[in-house]
C-alpha cells in the first residue's frame, strides 16, 4: 500500500495558472512604397465602386439577360448558329458568337474614346546626331 501512496503524491500537485496577454498583436498588409493612408485610400475606393449599382440586375460581371418579351420580340433569330465565315456584316451573326456580343447589339456601336490599335501613325521626328564623344586619353 506505501507504494500507490507514494504515487498519488505525485499526481497532487496544483494546478498551472493560465497566463493571458492583454496586448494583442495586429498585423495588416501594406504594399511597399505605400503609406497606410494611401493604401487605406486604394481600399475605400474598391469598397465604394459598386456602392449605388443594383448588382442584382447585372450581377458582378456585364452580363445583361433578356425578359421573356424582348425574347419574343426577337423573333428567335438567335436560336441558330451560323457559320461565321459565310457572314459578311458582323450584324448578322447571333450575338453568342460575336466577341463580346450583347443581345441588344450595343456592341455593334463604334466606343469613342480609348486605344486605337489601327489608327494612324505619328510621323518619326527627326533624331538630332549625338555628340561625338571626346577620348580623354588623347586631349
Amino acid at each position: 500500500v506505501a507504494p500507490a501512496a507514494a504515487l498519488s503524491g505525485a499526481f497532487s500537485g496544483s494546478q498551472m495558472s493560465t497566463v493571458q496577454n492583454s496586448a494583442t498583436m495586429t498585423m495588416e498588409y501594406i504594399p511597399s512604397g505605400m503609406s497606410k493612408a494611401q493604401w487605406q485610400k486604394i481600399k475605400d475606393a474598391e469598397k465604394n465602386k459598386n456602392k449605388g449599382k443594383n448588382l442584382g440586375k447585372t450581377g458582378i460581371t456585364s452580363f445583361s439577360s433578356r425578359s421573356f418579351a424582348e425574347w419574343q420580340k426577337a423573333g428567335g433569330k438567335n436560336l441558330f448558329p451560323v457559320d461565321p465565315k459565310s457572314v459578311k456584316d458582323v450584324s448578322k451573326l447571333p450575338y453568342m458568337q460575336r466577341p463580346g456580343g450583347k443581345p441588344d447589339d450595343s456592341d455593334l456601336k463604334p466606343k469613342k474614346g480609348g486605344f486605337s490599335f489601327g489608327g494612324k501613325k505619328k510621323a518619326a521626328e527627326p533624331v538630332a546626331e549625338p555628340e561625338k564623344k571626346k577620348n580623354w586619353w588623347t586631349l
